[in-house]
């Protein structure tokens, strides 16, 4: 599956490097591309991925990270 989601606040290549790392300790994402320029995130990851549990921990990282759903494909 892929999901992809905007994250308005990002802006820097280590606002990428910190999602990137929150990213890794979900062994169910195989691949993730931070794109910078549209500030958007794409994932392609397992069925059993649960993208809420993803949200909140990079929404915790600051409120500059809130995480909007763009789109999810099976």
């Amino acid at each position: 599956m892929q999901t992809t989601v905007s994250i308005p606040g990002m802006h820097c290549a280590s606002c990428a490097a910190l999602v990137k790392d929150v990213t890794s300790a979900f062994p169910e994402i195989r691949h993730i591309e931070v794109d910078l320029e549209t500030r958007r995130v794409t994932m392609e990851h397992d069925d059993a991925f649960t993208i809420e549990h993803w949200k909140d921990e990079v929404q915790g990282l600051g409120e500059e990270y809130t995480v909007y759903p763009v789109a999810s494909n099976a």
